[in-house]
């Protein structure tokens, strides 16, 4: 038996010879595998867009199907009479490709009401006949074909789709592209998102605006916008989301807020509120239109270690040749809504690498979206701007 690379591979220090604990193997979510044509073949080929991995044994396919996550490499030797170490060597093989997960394990529903009362409790341990453990199954499936990818993650992507309910996003803005970049980001299991107090405040009901992103409907015109999106926000959110009535009404304890957030800002902001988010050290990144026909998502700003939204601003009012350029009256700040859907699909895109891996490529960048050429986004970096303090130490504020 051989396994042979057919494109690059990703390295994994993870292999059935360094780890005494069993193993569960089990190919990751879209991992093609090649079509039988013979019954006598002597390998097959499994593979992603970018590389694949051949197997030249008799019994691979045999092998390959039972890795489902359900028997041990013991368990699948016994079964098929086949040597451990065979067994084995495939898995090495799969897993310096990144093709296989290893570990079995459960998410934890932060959210979800759990009885106190014993009998009750112990009851609801059997999920088999529970209508909303299986949707919640259903919608988790293709997020977790997402999650299981990144690199280092064994188990799936559970731990990463479990660690997304404990991360607090605060979206401050009212536009539609606010409120679809909240639909999403909740519906990708991030529970802990909301509209900030502020623009709620300043949005007080749906208004003719509003409509046309599929969120909200004619018939939700004039309502509270607040209570409109929390409603809402129960049928989007991939887990659990408890309302504060049904919260109140059970005296439960008030959700804690999470110790890991990122400030979305969309659209037009208040100066004061960013130098606030950088003397806190709060993360943050914008999303809004630019003067003529772009969109732009970005900067992602990490206070003390990467350039601000004011760097940014100097630098373009150094090109431009003015210090600030006003908006006319009677412009539409809203974007055209296929645009505002793609930018709020690549702001979530962003904010959730963030979550799950703490990286961000927006970093002293701004991903440029043009309303005529919205297949073609470009990247734009930027250095700190010398007038900017935001880099600067305290000795340097200081002198």
């Amino acid at each position: 038996m051989k396994a042979q690379a057919l494109g690059h591979s990703n390295s994994c220090t993870m292999t059935t010879t360094s780890t005494t604990a069993p193993i569960f193997p089990r190919l990751k979510n879209g991992i093609f595998i090649s079509t039988q044509t013979s019954t006598q073949e002597n390998s097959i080929t499994m593979a992603t867009s970018s590389h694949g991995v051949a197997i030249n044994h008799s019994s691979a396919r045999s092998i390959i199907e039972q890795f489902t996550g359900i028997l041990s490499c013991d368990e699948i030797s016994q079964k098929l009479g086949i040597p451990i170490t065979t067994i084995e060597s495939i898995i090495d093989e799969l897993l310096a490709a990144n093709f296989l997960d290893t570990q079995r394990k459960t998410i934890k529903l932060n959210n979800r009401f759990q009885s106190a009362i014993q009998s009750r409790a112990t009851h609801t341990q059997d999920q088999s006949n529970d209508a909303a453990y299986s949707q919640l199954q259903k919608r988790l499936a293709p997020e977790l074909s997402q999650a299981t990818w990144i690199q280092g993650v064994r188990d799936g992507g559970v731990d990463v789709m479990t660690a997304r309910q404990n991360f607090g996003i605060e979206i401050i803005g009212n536009s539609r592209t606010a409120t679809l970049l909240f639909s999403i980001l909740l519906a990708s299991g991030v529970t802990n998102t909301r509209i900030s107090l502020s623009a709620s405040y300043k949005h007080p009901t749906v208004v003719d605006s509003d409509l046309g992103s599929g969120s909200l409907r004619t018939t939700d015109l004039g309502l509270n916008y607040k209570k409109r999106i929390e409603e809402l926000a129960r049928e989007w959110s991939l887990f659990p989301v408890a309302s504060s009535f049904a919260l109140a009404q059970r005296g439960a304890p008030k959700p804690v807020l999470p110790e890991k957030n990122l400030r979305i800002i969309c659209g037009s902001f208040d100066s004061q509120y960013v130098e606030h988010l950088l003397r806190d050290g709060q993360d943050h990144f914008f999303v809004g239109r630019a003067p003529g026909h772009v969109a732009t998502v970005g900067p992602f700003v990490q206070p003390g270690s990467t350039p601000c939204r004011r760097c940014l601003s100097l630098i373009e009012a150094d090109r431009v040749g003015v210090a600030e350029l006003s908006i006319p009256l009677g412009t539409s700040d809203e974007l055209p809504i296929a645009v505002a859907h793609q930018v709020a699909a690549l702001a979530a895109h962003a904010a959730l690498k963030f979550i799950d891996t703490g990286k961000s490529e927006l970093q002293a960048a701004q991903l440029i979206v043009d309303f005529l050429d919205a297949l073609n986004p470009q990247l734009q970096h930027f250095p700190q701007h010398p007038e900017c303090e935001c880099l600067w130490t305290s000795a340097d504020l200081i002198l």
